[in-house]
Order: C-alpha cells, then sequence, then structure tokens
C-alpha cells in the first residue's frame, strides 16, 4: 500500500511590499493549480476579488497544505 506524503514549502513574504507579494501569490496559485489540476480561473476570480488580507486567506485556503506563508519575521501569516 502506498502512501501519501505532502511536502511543505515555506515561503517569506515582506509586508511593506504589498503589491509585489500580490503578484507573487498570484503567480504561486497559478503554479499549484497547474500542478494540481485546480480551476485556476475560479481560484484568481476569487483571490482578487478584495483586499490583500483576503488573497491571504483564499491562497491559504486552497493551498494552505501545501504552502506556508511566512511574514519576515517568520510569523505564520493569517493561519
Amino acid at each position: 500500500m502506498a502512501i501519501k506524503s505532502k511536502a511543505i514549502m515555506q515561503i517569506q513574504l515582506d509586508q511593506n511590499d504589498a503589491e509585489k507579494i500580490g503578484e507573487d501569490l498570484l503567480e504561486y496559485a497559478e503554479t499549484l493549480c497547474e500542478a494540481l489540476g485546480m480551476d485556476n480561473q475560479k481560484i484568481m476570480k476569487e483571490m482578487t476579488s478584495s483586499d490583500l488580507p483576503h488573497l491571504f486567506r483564499t491562497f491559504n485556503s486552497y493551498f494552505g497544505e501545501y504552502i506556508e506563508l511566512l511574514d519576515t519575521d517568520n510569523t505564520v501569516l493569517n493561519k
């Protein structure tokens, strides 16, 4: 019997550059959607429907088991 394992990657984000964070998370989401066979258009629309905290929450809701978002002081963002 094969055992499924998941890789957790940590991404460190500098919240002083909010525009760059949003762009980076959208790029990560697009790549992950492709890799995981998820609906890229639906997720992108949901991620961009509000402000940066909403983008974090939405990213975490879809990809939190694969990616952990950290602030520059290594605290977990919106978990």
